[in-house]
């Protein structure tokens, strides 16, 4: 089950968009919508901003203020290059509290010109839209943000995240990659093994056995797995993904069309065979037999202290796993493309939405225009802007000598600062992936990320209920979603663990499902899927 929010740009469009570095002057979109801007006003136009944002968790957020420096020179680059005097201000709220404040700033009518919120309906205002208190901006967009609606795809536009009714009222903040599904290996364990790369499931099981028969750790002991998996199954689902299917992807269920009908992907006749699958892996010993009480930290623990074969992770956080973070310090790290299927198709994970959170306008904000033109920019080819959301504020976060940019990632204002203008207040993403910065900075291999980014490209399925809003018949009921302590997780566990019988105590789950709440989900949502689905 995935822990980030939640599939996606296509990644070439992301490493055109947001990773490569570009000359400013090749930006047809860009400059006719700057165009407009000027000729919408000749004469100067101030407008401010002020932003609500959660604060990331991150050290430096949590205490930078209004007129901080880095969101102070992100205005002057964006007003120099719109040619119109704008002030972007970020008002930061714990994330930890967020939700909880801004239910109360929107009980009060607090509401500042611009909210970033996990959605339009998010729970601290779910009744926004209704009530007319967010702008519709799809003709905004179609005027002043052409860059947004070039890099972001359409399915995106049509996620219930930012629209409704085909009227959207929020812009995506993507994540950068997307979907960043990442299967990790330890390439010096095959390599010491003599074997190949396994593609198949009967060479993942091949490599997992030798995993288990050799001492490859040289502790003198044989005490390494060949896949870690944790409680709740966070960060443990390749093996549902190599039978194309997902439980669900942040605590929401997927589904496809299974014989006509659109059914979730948990009661999914093939689910039966992916949790065999996994009863095989603990069986033979494959995965760690005591997952379900390891936490994040445990997971972590075991793996850094080289008693994991291969894992599951977030390609963004592949820092986590450098050489020297292991006991070892002699561990390395490869990338895996999925698990190949009969037709040489392999299958890494499920493409989502990939929206991180969203930005939404308030419908008396003044000048509204500016601030898409704002969100624009930041998918322009501008160098400038470029320069500042990869490196920070010269003379500050790096130098410049000959033309060349001397950029240290180690130094105490970057170590403590980076984060805050390469991801928080980047409205394109993040750019701790970009090939140049990571380049500079030294610590992962570009190679690795490329071809990290190249895997996600192009092996991973689609979901045909990425788009489909929340099922009421199932709101209430967690019980029959995809989360800790579920029905379904619950019956996986105990077919795991030999206290269900495989195929009686799925089928008794299916109907039990069913019987709580799951028919009229299914109704529900094939309503939704016969007015939607593709033709």
């Amino acid at each position: 089950m995935k822990k980030w929010l939640p599939v996606a740009l296509t990644v070439a469009m992301s490493i055109s968009a947001l990773l490569t570095a570009c000359s400013s002057k090749d930006r047809p979109v860009a400059t006719d919508a700057k165009a407009t801007a000027t000729e919408t006003s000749k004469v100067p136009v101030p407008a401010t901003f002020n932003v609500l944002s959660n604060d990331g968790a991150y050290a430096y957020t949590k205490q930078a203020k209004k007129d901080d420096k880095y969101t102070t020179e992100m205005s002057k680059l964006f007003s120099d290059y719109i040619g119109q005097p704008t002030n972007i201000q970020f008002e930061f709220i714990p994330s930890s509290d967020y939700s909880a404040q801004v239910t109360v700033r929107f009980a009060s009518g607090d509401i500042p010109e611009v909210v970033t919120s996990s959605s339009i309906t998010d729970p601290a205002h779910p009744t926004a839209v209704e009530n007319g208190i967010f702008l519709q901006l799809n003709d905004l967009l179609d005027k002043y943000g052409k860059n947004i609606k070039a890099k972001i795809p359409d399915y995106v536009w049509q996620n219930p995240l930012v629209s409704k009714d085909g009227k959207i009222y929020g812009i995506p903040k993507p994540i950068t990659p997307m979907s960043p599904q990442a299967l990790l290996i330890r390439k010096d364990w095959l390599d010491k093994l003599g074997m190949k790369q396994p593609e198949t499931l009967d060479e993942y099981l091949a490599f997992f056995e030798k995993v288990k028969t050799t001492d490859l750790n040289g502790n003198g002991q044989n005490d390494e797995v060949g896949y870690e998996l944790r409680g709740g199954f966070g960060f443990s689902n390749f093996f549902f993904y190599a039978f194309g299917l997902t439980g669900g992807e942040n605590n929401v269920l997927a589904w496809h069309d299974v014989n006509g009908q659109f059914l979730p992907d948990i009661i999914n006749p093939k689910m039966k065979d992916a949790i065999k699958f996994y009863k095989l892996l603990y069986d033979k010993g494959y995965v760690n037999k005591d997952f379900v009480n390891v936490k994040d930290a445990d997971w972590n623990k075991a793996i850094q202290s080289d008693k994991v074969a291969m894992w599951s992770h977030d390609l963004r956080n592949l820092n986590t796993w450098t050489t020297d973070k292991f006991d070892s310090k002699k561990a390395v790290v490869d990338l895996l493309p999925g698990a190949k299927q009969s037709n040489g198709q392999y299958l890494l994970g499920p493409r989502g939405a990939g929206i991180a959170k969203v930005y939404i306008l308030n419908a008396k904000a003044k000048n509204p225009e500016r601030f898409i033109q704002f969100l624009d920019w930041a998918y322009t080819e501008d160098a400038k802007k470029n320069t500042f959301f990869n490196y920070g504020i010269k003379d500050i976060n790096y130098t410049e000598s000959n033309g060349q940019i001397n950029y240290d990632v180690k130094s105490d204002v970057n170590s403590k600062e980076k984060l805050h203008f390469q991801s928080l207040l980047y409205p394109a993403g993040s750019t701790q992936l970009n090939p140049d910065v990571v380049k500079k900075e030294g610590i992962l291999d570009p190679e690795l990320i490329k071809k990290g980014m190249t895997y996600i490209d192009k092996n991973l399925f689609d979901l045909p209920s990425l788009n489909m809003p929340p099922l009421e018949s199932i709101k209430t009921k967690p019980e029959l979603n995809y989360i800790q302590s579920s029905l379904f997780l619950d019956t996986v566990i105990k077919i795991m663990t030999g206290k269900l019988d495989p195929d009686k105590g799925f089928d008794d789950f299916v109907l039990d499902w069913k019987k709580r709440g799951g028919d009229a989900a299914i109704k529900e949502a094939n309503d939704w899927y016969a007015k939607n689905k593709k033709k």
